[in-house]
């Protein structure tokens, strides 16, 4: 993401993910991720799933994880969820 749409973001109090289309990460307890804003998944077993996020990635690691849904906008992960990257 480009630092002209950062410094737009902070200066509007804007979100960066509504401005420059950042992903947006949500975890729910730990068992569930929902990846907002993607563009495709890198790779997927059930240890680990790598998404695209434009100009980087995010990465969910844990067990059982299972991709439940899925369309242009978001993805949504479940299973014991241990931890989230994002590059």
């Amino acid at each position: 993401m480009s630092d002209l749409l950062l410094r737009l973001a902070r200066r509007t109090d804007l979100p960066a993910e509504v401005v420059a289309g950042a992903p947006k990460v949500t975890v729910t307890g730990g068992d569930r991720v929902l990846v907002e804003n993607h563009k495709g998944i890198l790779s997927y077993t059930e240890d680990q799933v790598e998404v695209s996020c434009g100009h980087g990635r995010v990465r969910v690691r844990g067990t059982a994880l299972l991709l439940r849904a899925m369309d242009e906008e978001m993805l949504l992960i479940t299973g014991k969820i241990s931890g989230v990257d994002v590059e």
